[in-house]
C-alpha cells in the first residue's frame, strides 16, 4: 500500500471518544489491499500481537487493547473503521494513530521514513547501529 499511497483516498474523523477513518481507492486491486490490511490489522490488535512500525502510539493502542471498541464496515472500495474508547488517553493515541496512517497513506514511504527518523531521535541514547550523529562511524 506504501508503493501506491497516491491512489488511496482517506478522512478521517476525531470524536470525542475516539475516531471514523474512510480509507478507500477507486483501484479494485488497492480497495482490496486496504480490506485486507484493516482486516489483518484488526486481528493483530484482537490478539495482542504487538509489533511496532516506529510508531509512538502502537505501543499505547496494545496496551489497552481491551479498552478499545471497534467496528469495521468494508464498502466496495475499502473500508470505514470506527474507534471509541472512555479513557482520554486512549482516545489521544487513537486519534494520533489516524493521524499517523493518514501520513502514510499521503505520502507512503516517505512518511515511514520520517516517522524511523523521528522515533530514533527519540531514543534513549539516540540512533543505533552505527547510523546517525551518535554512532562511533560519524565521529
Amino acid at each position: 500500500m506504501l508503493a501506491n499511497h497516491e491512489r488511496i483516498k482517506r478522512t478521517v474523523t476525531n470524536l470525542p471518544n475516539g475516531i471514523r477513518t474512510v480509507t478507500e481507492s477507486d483501484d479494485a486491486t488497492v480497495a482490496q489491499f486496504i480490506k485486507a490490511h484493516v482486516a489483518s490489522m484488526e486481528k493483530r490488535l484482537h490478539e495482542g500481537r504487538v509489533f511496532n512500525l516506529f510508531s509512538p502510539t502502537l505501543p499505547i493502542l496494545f496496551e489497552k487493547k481491551d479498552e478499545i471498541r471497534t467496528r469495521v464496515e468494508m464498502t466496495e472500495a475499502g473500508s470505514i473503521v470506527m474507534q471509541t474508547a472512555d479513557d482520554s488517553t486512549v482516545v489521544a493515541a487513537l486519534q494520533a494513530h489516524a493521524a499517523e496512517v493518514s501520513e502514510l497513506a499521503k505520502d507512503g514511504m516517505a512518511a515511514m521514513m520520517r516517522g524511523a527518523r523521528a522515533n530514533m531521535r527519540m531514543m534513549p541514547g539516540g540512533p543505533r547501529n552505527g547510523m546517525g550523529p551518535n554512532s562511533r562511524s560519524q565521529r
